[in-house]
Protein backbone atom coordinates (compact mmCIF):
# COMPACT_ATOMS: atom_id res chain seq x y z
CA UNK A 1 0.00 0.00 0.00
CA UNK A 2 2.22 3.22 -1.67
CA UNK A 3 1.39 6.24 0.49
CA UNK A 4 0.32 9.06 -1.75
CA UNK A 5 -1.89 12.34 -1.29
CA UNK A 6 -4.95 10.41 -2.12
CA UNK A 7 -4.52 7.93 0.89
CA UNK A 8 -4.31 10.28 3.58
CA UNK A 9 -5.85 8.68 6.58
CA UNK A 10 -9.89 10.09 7.03
CA UNK A 11 -11.37 7.93 9.39
CA UNK A 12 -10.71 8.33 13.47
CA UNK A 13 -6.75 8.58 14.11
CA UNK A 14 -4.43 7.44 17.15
CA UNK A 15 -1.65 10.37 17.86
CA UNK A 16 0.09 9.06 21.02
CA UNK A 17 -0.32 6.24 23.52
CA UNK A 18 0.82 5.16 27.22
CA UNK A 19 0.80 2.28 29.02
CA UNK A 20 1.53 1.54 32.99
CA UNK A 21 2.67 -2.46 32.61
CA UNK A 22 4.97 -5.09 34.20
CA UNK A 23 7.44 -3.47 32.13
CA UNK A 24 7.20 -0.19 34.11
CA UNK A 25 5.34 3.15 34.38
CA UNK A 26 5.27 4.67 31.14
CA UNK A 27 5.90 4.40 27.38
CA UNK A 28 9.50 4.14 27.17
CA UNK A 29 9.32 1.56 29.69
CA UNK A 30 6.98 -0.23 27.70
CA UNK A 31 9.07 -0.08 24.58
CA UNK A 32 12.20 -1.35 25.94
CA UNK A 33 10.36 -4.07 27.15
CA UNK A 34 8.86 -5.06 24.50
CA UNK A 35 12.01 -4.89 22.38
CA UNK A 36 14.35 -6.80 24.88
CA UNK A 37 11.52 -9.26 25.58
CA UNK A 38 12.34 -8.51 29.32
CA UNK A 39 10.82 -11.58 31.47
CA UNK A 40 8.35 -10.16 34.28
CA UNK A 41 7.14 -12.95 35.99
CA UNK A 42 8.01 -13.23 39.69
CA UNK A 43 6.33 -14.69 42.81
CA UNK A 44 4.25 -12.40 44.71
CA UNK A 45 4.57 -11.64 47.94
CA UNK A 46 2.49 -12.74 50.49
CA UNK A 47 3.07 -10.18 52.98
CA UNK A 48 1.25 -7.62 50.52
CA UNK A 49 -1.13 -10.10 48.49
CA UNK A 50 -2.11 -12.16 51.20
CA UNK A 51 -2.82 -16.11 50.00
CA UNK A 52 -3.35 -16.49 46.41
CA UNK A 53 -3.24 -18.90 44.23
CA UNK A 54 -0.10 -18.00 41.54
CA UNK A 55 2.92 -19.50 42.10
CA UNK A 56 3.90 -16.63 39.77
CA UNK A 57 1.96 -13.17 38.36
CA UNK A 58 3.41 -10.44 35.98
CA UNK A 59 3.24 -7.17 38.13
CA UNK A 60 3.67 -3.67 37.74
CA UNK A 61 7.07 -3.46 39.51
CA UNK A 62 6.70 -1.06 42.61
CA UNK A 63 3.85 0.03 42.25
CA UNK A 64 1.62 1.44 45.60
CA UNK A 65 -0.92 4.05 44.21
CA UNK A 66 -0.27 6.88 47.09
CA UNK A 67 3.74 6.39 46.33
CA UNK A 68 2.78 6.87 42.68
CA UNK A 69 0.35 9.80 42.65
CA UNK A 70 1.06 11.29 46.06
CA UNK A 71 -1.83 11.33 49.02
CA UNK A 72 -3.87 13.99 47.66
CA UNK A 73 -7.19 12.93 46.52
CA UNK A 74 -5.78 9.10 46.38
CA UNK A 75 -7.11 7.62 49.68
CA UNK A 76 -9.29 4.60 49.09
CA UNK A 77 -8.33 4.58 45.61
CA UNK A 78 -8.35 0.48 44.22
CA UNK A 79 -5.13 -0.70 42.40
CA UNK A 80 -7.48 -0.56 38.77
CA UNK A 81 -8.12 2.98 39.32
CA UNK A 82 -4.88 4.09 40.10
CA UNK A 83 -3.48 2.56 37.12
CA UNK A 84 -5.33 4.44 34.95
CA UNK A 85 -4.68 7.69 36.29
CA UNK A 86 -0.82 7.03 36.05
CA UNK A 87 -1.27 5.87 32.77
CA UNK A 88 -3.58 9.20 31.91
CA UNK A 89 -0.82 11.29 33.72
CA UNK A 90 2.07 9.88 31.39
CA UNK A 91 -0.06 10.31 28.57
CA UNK A 92 -0.94 14.01 29.35
CA UNK A 93 2.76 14.61 29.65
CA UNK A 94 3.31 14.62 25.93
CA UNK A 95 -0.12 15.68 24.90
CA UNK A 96 -0.94 18.46 27.69
CA UNK A 97 -3.17 20.77 25.15
CA UNK A 98 -5.91 18.51 25.61
CA UNK A 99 -6.72 19.64 28.59
CA UNK A 100 -6.28 23.15 28.19
CA UNK A 101 -9.91 24.10 27.91
CA UNK A 102 -10.80 22.80 30.68
CA UNK A 103 -11.33 18.89 29.33
CA UNK A 104 -14.77 19.85 28.47
CA UNK A 105 -13.92 18.56 24.42
CA UNK A 106 -12.20 15.24 25.71
CA UNK A 107 -13.61 12.52 26.64
CA UNK A 108 -12.70 9.44 28.59
CA UNK A 109 -14.01 5.94 27.67
CA UNK A 110 -12.33 3.08 29.78
CA UNK A 111 -12.46 -1.03 29.26
CA UNK A 112 -12.68 -3.35 32.01
CA UNK A 113 -13.80 -6.65 33.29
CA UNK A 114 -16.85 -5.44 36.30
CA UNK A 115 -14.32 -2.73 37.88
CA UNK A 116 -12.17 -3.97 40.71
CA UNK A 117 -12.85 -7.13 42.04
CA UNK A 118 -11.08 -6.64 44.95
CA UNK A 119 -13.14 -3.42 45.72
CA UNK A 120 -16.03 -5.65 45.40
CA UNK A 121 -14.72 -8.59 47.51
CA UNK A 122 -13.10 -6.03 50.72
CA UNK A 123 -17.24 -3.94 50.64
CA UNK A 124 -19.05 -7.61 51.08
CA UNK A 125 -16.33 -8.61 53.58
CA UNK A 126 -16.84 -5.43 55.93
CA UNK A 127 -20.18 -6.04 55.87
CA UNK A 128 -20.27 -9.40 57.27
CA UNK A 129 -17.65 -8.60 60.12
CA UNK A 130 -18.99 -5.37 60.66
CA UNK A 131 -21.90 -5.24 63.62
CA UNK A 132 -24.33 -4.75 61.10
CA UNK A 133 -24.54 -4.73 57.45
CA UNK A 134 -24.06 -1.45 56.69
CA UNK A 135 -20.80 -0.78 59.10
CA UNK A 136 -18.59 -0.74 55.59
CA UNK A 137 -16.17 1.71 55.66
CA UNK A 138 -17.23 4.67 53.69
CA UNK A 139 -14.10 5.62 51.63
CA UNK A 140 -14.31 1.53 50.55
CA UNK A 141 -18.00 2.63 48.74
CA UNK A 142 -16.62 4.54 45.52
CA UNK A 143 -14.93 1.26 44.53
CA UNK A 144 -18.14 -0.78 44.00
CA UNK A 145 -18.79 1.22 41.26
CA UNK A 146 -18.43 0.10 38.04
CA UNK A 147 -17.09 3.34 36.41
CA UNK A 148 -14.74 3.97 40.06
CA UNK A 149 -11.50 3.86 37.24
CA UNK A 150 -12.94 5.94 34.57
CA UNK A 151 -14.47 9.07 36.63
CA UNK A 152 -11.60 9.04 39.14
CA UNK A 153 -9.10 9.37 35.73
CA UNK A 154 -11.15 12.37 34.41
CA UNK A 155 -11.44 14.11 37.87
CA UNK A 156 -7.62 13.74 38.67
CA UNK A 157 -6.72 15.34 35.27
CA UNK A 158 -9.58 17.90 35.16
CA UNK A 159 -11.27 16.11 31.67
CA UNK A 160 -14.64 17.31 32.01
CA UNK A 161 -15.80 15.72 28.21
CA UNK A 162 -18.05 12.56 28.02
CA UNK A 163 -16.75 9.86 30.75
CA UNK A 164 -18.02 6.15 29.81
CA UNK A 165 -17.16 2.73 30.83
CA UNK A 166 -17.50 -0.58 28.82
CA UNK A 167 -17.47 -3.50 30.95
CA UNK A 168 -17.06 -6.32 27.86
CA UNK A 169 -14.12 -8.80 29.51
CA UNK A 170 -11.28 -9.61 26.84
CA UNK A 171 -12.43 -7.62 23.98
CA UNK A 172 -13.49 -4.43 26.40
CA UNK A 173 -10.20 -2.90 25.06
CA UNK A 174 -11.91 -2.71 21.54
CA UNK A 175 -14.89 -1.96 22.49
CA UNK A 176 -13.48 1.18 24.09
CA UNK A 177 -11.67 2.04 20.92
CA UNK A 178 -14.98 1.46 18.67
CA UNK A 179 -17.37 3.27 21.30
CA UNK A 180 -14.74 6.39 20.95
CA UNK A 181 -14.61 6.03 17.30
CA UNK A 182 -18.35 6.83 17.51
CA UNK A 183 -18.16 9.60 20.16
CA UNK A 184 -15.58 11.53 17.55
CA UNK A 185 -18.00 10.88 14.16
CA UNK A 186 -20.76 11.57 15.79
CA UNK A 187 -18.89 15.10 17.04
CA UNK A 188 -19.81 14.61 20.87
CA UNK A 189 -15.86 15.27 21.61
CA UNK A 190 -12.62 16.11 19.39
CA UNK A 191 -10.60 14.34 21.58
CA UNK A 192 -10.94 10.82 23.06
CA UNK A 193 -8.75 9.25 25.60
CA UNK A 194 -9.25 5.77 24.89
CA UNK A 195 -8.24 3.36 27.47
CA UNK A 196 -8.50 -0.30 29.42
CA UNK A 197 -7.42 -1.62 32.78
CA UNK A 198 -6.65 -4.37 35.05
CA UNK A 199 -5.26 -5.28 38.09
CA UNK A 200 -4.17 -8.01 39.96
CA UNK A 201 -5.28 -8.79 43.47
CA UNK A 202 -5.81 -11.58 46.06
CA UNK A 203 -9.63 -11.53 44.65
CA UNK A 204 -8.66 -11.56 40.98
CA UNK A 205 -6.47 -14.44 41.98
CA UNK A 206 -8.64 -16.90 43.33
CA UNK A 207 -11.92 -16.05 40.86
CA UNK A 208 -9.72 -16.66 38.01
CA UNK A 209 -7.63 -19.91 39.56
CA UNK A 210 -11.39 -21.49 39.35
CA UNK A 211 -12.71 -20.37 36.26
CA UNK A 212 -9.37 -21.53 34.75
CA UNK A 213 -10.57 -25.09 36.50
CA UNK A 214 -8.99 -27.89 34.17
CA UNK A 215 -8.16 -25.53 31.28
CA UNK A 216 -4.50 -26.19 29.82
CA UNK A 217 -3.78 -22.47 29.22
CA UNK A 218 -2.07 -21.53 32.38
CA UNK A 219 -0.29 -17.71 31.22
CA UNK A 220 0.47 -15.93 34.19
CA UNK A 221 -2.04 -13.15 35.57
CA UNK A 222 -0.68 -9.90 34.59
CA UNK A 223 -1.99 -6.42 35.32
CA UNK A 224 -1.73 -2.63 34.02
CA UNK A 225 -3.47 -0.02 31.82
CA UNK A 226 -3.01 1.05 28.18
CA UNK A 227 -4.11 4.27 26.60
CA UNK A 228 -4.65 5.85 23.41
CA UNK A 229 -5.39 9.60 22.30
CA UNK A 230 -7.70 9.28 19.50
CA UNK A 231 -8.86 12.06 17.27
CA UNK A 232 -10.98 13.24 14.50
CA UNK A 233 -8.96 13.07 11.68
CA UNK A 234 -5.25 13.30 10.08
CA UNK A 235 -5.88 17.06 9.26
CA UNK A 236 -7.03 17.46 13.01
CA UNK A 237 -4.62 15.84 14.42
CA UNK A 238 -1.74 17.64 11.99
CA UNK A 239 -3.08 21.03 13.10
CA UNK A 240 -2.57 20.81 16.45
CA UNK A 241 0.78 19.79 15.87
CA UNK A 242 0.72 15.88 16.54
CA UNK A 243 1.75 12.93 13.99
CA UNK A 244 -0.63 10.20 13.19
CA UNK A 245 0.65 6.79 14.32
CA UNK A 246 -2.16 4.75 13.00
CA UNK A 247 -6.10 4.90 11.74
CA UNK A 248 -8.86 2.95 12.89
CA UNK A 249 -10.08 1.96 9.53
CA UNK A 250 -12.90 -0.26 11.65
CA UNK A 251 -14.04 -2.23 14.92
CA UNK A 252 -16.32 -5.26 14.87
CA UNK A 253 -17.96 -7.92 17.49
CA UNK A 254 -20.05 -10.54 17.87
CA UNK A 255 -21.18 -13.33 20.09
CA UNK A 256 -20.94 -17.27 19.97
CA UNK A 257 -23.77 -18.39 20.68
CA UNK A 258 -23.46 -21.50 18.95
CA UNK A 259 -20.61 -23.12 21.16
CA UNK A 260 -18.53 -22.37 17.82
CA UNK A 261 -16.01 -19.75 18.63
CA UNK A 262 -13.95 -20.75 15.54
CA UNK A 263 -16.87 -19.00 13.56
CA UNK A 264 -17.56 -16.27 15.62
CA UNK A 265 -14.49 -14.87 15.15
CA UNK A 266 -13.72 -15.86 11.30
CA UNK A 267 -17.46 -13.51 10.91
CA UNK A 268 -16.15 -11.27 13.24
CA UNK A 269 -13.10 -11.06 11.47
CA UNK A 270 -14.49 -10.66 7.67
CA UNK A 271 -17.17 -8.48 8.93
CA UNK A 272 -14.01 -5.87 9.85
CA UNK A 273 -12.37 -6.47 6.65
CA UNK A 274 -15.53 -5.66 4.59
CA UNK A 275 -16.11 -2.57 7.05
CA UNK A 276 -12.78 -1.35 6.23
CA UNK A 277 -12.99 -1.90 2.92
CA UNK A 278 -9.30 -4.41 2.12
CA UNK A 279 -8.88 -8.06 1.72
CA UNK A 280 -7.16 -10.07 4.13
CA UNK A 281 -4.30 -10.40 1.71
CA UNK A 282 -3.59 -6.80 1.99
CA UNK A 283 -3.42 -7.35 5.99
CA UNK A 284 0.54 -7.53 7.18
CA UNK A 285 0.22 -7.94 10.41
CA UNK A 286 -2.66 -10.05 12.70
CA UNK A 287 -1.80 -10.01 16.11
CA UNK A 288 -3.83 -12.67 18.47
CA UNK A 289 -5.35 -12.03 22.31
CA UNK A 290 -2.76 -14.83 23.86
CA UNK A 291 -4.76 -14.72 27.02
CA UNK A 292 -4.20 -17.54 29.24
CA UNK A 293 -8.07 -18.90 29.83
CA UNK A 294 -9.34 -18.32 26.00
CA UNK A 295 -9.54 -20.14 23.30
CA UNK A 296 -6.24 -19.07 22.24
CA UNK A 297 -4.78 -22.32 19.93
CA UNK A 298 -8.54 -21.78 17.94
CA UNK A 299 -7.94 -17.67 18.12
CA UNK A 300 -4.19 -18.18 16.37
CA UNK A 301 -5.32 -21.11 14.06
CA UNK A 302 -8.21 -18.94 12.22
CA UNK A 303 -5.93 -15.84 12.20
CA UNK A 304 -3.20 -18.16 9.91
CA UNK A 305 -6.24 -19.49 7.94
CA UNK A 306 -7.16 -16.13 6.95
CA UNK A 307 -4.03 -14.27 7.18
CA UNK A 308 -0.76 -16.96 6.59
CA UNK A 309 1.59 -17.60 9.31
CA UNK A 310 3.66 -15.06 8.59
CA UNK A 311 1.09 -12.33 9.33
CA UNK A 312 0.42 -13.62 12.70
CA UNK A 313 2.34 -11.30 14.58
CA UNK A 314 5.28 -12.28 16.82
CA UNK A 315 6.51 -11.45 20.05
CA UNK A 316 3.30 -12.82 22.06
CA UNK A 317 2.97 -9.98 23.92
CA UNK A 318 0.41 -12.61 26.36
CA UNK A 319 4.05 -14.10 27.04
CA UNK A 320 5.35 -11.35 28.22
CA UNK A 321 3.22 -9.21 30.34
CA UNK A 322 0.70 -11.94 31.56
CA UNK A 323 -3.27 -12.56 31.43
CA UNK A 324 -4.34 -8.53 31.38
CA UNK A 325 -7.47 -9.56 30.80
CA UNK A 326 -9.65 -6.12 29.50
CA UNK A 327 -6.36 -4.25 28.55
CA UNK A 328 -5.32 -6.93 26.72
CA UNK A 329 -6.30 -5.64 23.42
CA UNK A 330 -4.95 -1.94 24.12
CA UNK A 331 -2.04 -3.78 25.11
CA UNK A 332 -1.86 -5.43 21.79
CA UNK A 333 -2.62 -2.36 19.70
CA UNK A 334 0.13 -0.43 21.68
CA UNK A 335 2.78 -3.50 20.77
CA UNK A 336 1.44 -3.01 16.89
CA UNK A 337 2.32 0.46 17.13
CA UNK A 338 5.92 -0.13 18.85
CA UNK A 339 6.65 -2.52 16.14
CA UNK A 340 5.48 0.30 13.20
CA UNK A 341 7.68 2.78 14.91
CA UNK A 342 11.29 0.80 14.43
CA UNK A 343 10.28 -0.29 10.37
CA UNK A 344 12.74 1.35 7.97
CA UNK A 345 10.34 1.60 5.29
CA UNK A 346 7.86 4.59 4.38
CA UNK A 347 4.96 2.24 3.41
CA UNK A 348 1.71 2.13 5.23
CA UNK A 349 0.72 -1.25 6.64
CA UNK A 350 -2.57 -3.01 7.71
CA UNK A 351 -3.33 -4.66 10.62
CA UNK A 352 -5.71 -6.65 12.17
CA UNK A 353 -6.21 -7.14 15.91
CA UNK A 354 -8.75 -9.69 18.00
CA UNK A 355 -9.80 -10.73 21.29
CA UNK A 356 -12.01 -13.26 22.68
CA UNK A 357 -13.42 -13.82 25.89
CA UNK A 358 -14.25 -17.46 27.34
CA UNK A 359 -18.04 -15.94 28.09
CA UNK A 360 -18.17 -15.99 24.39
CA UNK A 361 -17.60 -12.42 23.49
CA UNK A 362 -15.31 -11.90 19.94
CA UNK A 363 -13.93 -8.75 18.60
CA UNK A 364 -11.67 -7.49 16.03
CA UNK A 365 -10.40 -4.21 14.11
CA UNK A 366 -8.63 -3.40 11.42
CA UNK A 367 -5.52 -0.56 11.67
CA UNK A 368 -3.56 1.13 9.17
CA UNK A 369 -0.06 1.89 10.90
CA UNK A 370 1.60 4.81 9.00
CA UNK A 371 5.71 4.99 9.22
CA UNK A 372 7.09 7.74 12.05
CA UNK A 373 7.36 11.21 10.18
CA UNK A 374 4.51 10.86 7.69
Amino acid sequence: MLRTETNRATGPVITAWSAVSPFGVGREAFERGLSAGHETARPPDTAEWGVVADAGARLVPDFHVREVLGKTGTRGLDRATGLVITAVRELLRDVPDIAFDGGLNTAVVLGTTTGSAQGYADLTRASFEGRRPQDVPPVAIPNMAMNRAASASAIFHGVRGPNSTIAAGRVAGLMALEYGRRLLIQHRADTVVVGATEEYSQARSWLEHHRRAGSEDRVELGEGSAVLLLERSEAEAVAAGRAVLAEVLSVTSRVDVNGDPAEALHGCVSASLEAAEVSAQDVRAAMPSSCGGTSESTETRVLTQVFGVEAVVRPDIGSLIGDTSAAASLFQIVALLCTAQRRSDDRDHLAVVTAVDPDGAVAGAVLRLLPVGR
